[in-house]
């Protein structure tokens, strides 16, 4: 049974959801990142109000990176890795794959954020977003030019990091009634 960990009155907040508190940007070495230059948030989770669908830097990276839950912050490893996304398969280098920052999470966590989130309930009933059950996938980092950094976090640096992408390599798509 996934970790209910912060609430917002009756809401469950995913681990990786970015608080008011923590909503400005600097950029540092994230070890995550092997060392690298990374665009990163304060740490100041659960202060403040949650900003839902605006990911925290680090949690985000650490969790795709580290095979951790969305929701929860729990390892994926052994357990049914499932991907909640409006990305679509793409040609890459291996064949088809998808390319998402959102970072995987555990079926009953899938299930739980279906259960509070309007967005995703919107979302699936327009047919827009996929279900899947991720069974190959790879990390990736996706690096920034200086003009996104200077919009960002006001500093000009050309090849920082930003956001963690999950490559899924092989995967099969699956509806909501197979999440409950």
């Amino acid at each position: 049974m996934p970790r209910m960990g912060l609430a917002w009155g009756k809401v469950p907040v995913p681990m990786t959801t970015l608080w008011s508190g923590e909503d400005s940007c600097f950029l540092a070495p994230d070890p995550v990142a092997n060392g690298m230059v990374a665009m990163c948030n304060p740490e100041a989770q659960g202060v403040g109000k949650p900003i839902f669908g605006k990911p925290h830097m680090q949690r985000q990276r650490r969790a795709i990176a580290l095979g951790l839950c969305d929701f929860c912050g729990k390892p994926l490893k052994g357990r049914a890795k499932v991907s909640l996304s409006h990305a679509r398969p793409t040609a890459g280098a291996d064949g088809l794959c998808i390319m998402q920052v959102e970072p995987l999470l555990h079926k009953e966590c899938a299930a739980l954020s279906l259960r509070h989130c309007p967005s995703l309930r919107r979302d699936i009933a327009s047919e827009g977003l996929n279900i899947r059950l991720v069974t190959r996938y790879r990390v990736q980092f996706a690096q920034l030019t200086g003009e996104a950094t200077m919009e960002f976090c006001g500093v000009r640096h050309s090849g920082a990091i930003g956001h963690a992408k999950v490559e899924l390599l092989a995967w099969s798509d699956k509806t909501e009634g197979w999440l409950q």
